[in-house]
């Protein structure tokens, strides 16, 4: 049964997800391109899938997500790494958003010189980029 309600909604946001493309995020003055990469690290993580229970978790985030990039008044956290040879930037945004008021972190990445894109979301209480 669980099974079939993780297909479910596997399936609605995924369909949701394709249909975004981009958000302007006025805190970093461009838009956010939502990608296939997004959406796979979502369910997987270090190249391994993430269990049914934190894919369910972060599915069940991903309507927040646009609130917060569209509101965050303040980068919560910034990193810059470097991975062969291509520079990657990391901003964490951090808001209260939906009707619950949940405070939720959105990561946002550009690989070099490409476009931000969504990466990760999550609740309030998670790791921190520079735990990782």
């Amino acid at each position: 049964m669980k099974n079939l309600k993780y297909k479910k909604l596997l399936e609605e946001r995924r369909e949701w997800y394709k249909s975004i493309e981009k958000v302007y995020c006025p805190i970093l003055k461009e838009y956010v391109i939502f990608n296939s990469k997004g959406f796979h690290h979502l369910r997987y993580s270090d190249g391994r899938a993430r269990t049914i229970k934190e894919q369910m978790y972060k599915l069940g985030l991903l309507p927040l997500v646009i609130p917060v990039i569209k509101n965050s008044d303040k980068i919560d956290e910034y990193k810059k790494t470097s991975f062969n040879r291509k520079e990657i930037e990391y901003w964490i945004l951090r808001e209260k958003v939906g009707l619950q008021k949940t405070l939720t972190k959105v990561i946002l990445r550009r690989i070099g010189t490409g476009n931000i894109t969504f990466y990760s979301v999550m609740k309030r209480g998670s790791k921190k980029l520079s735990e990782r």
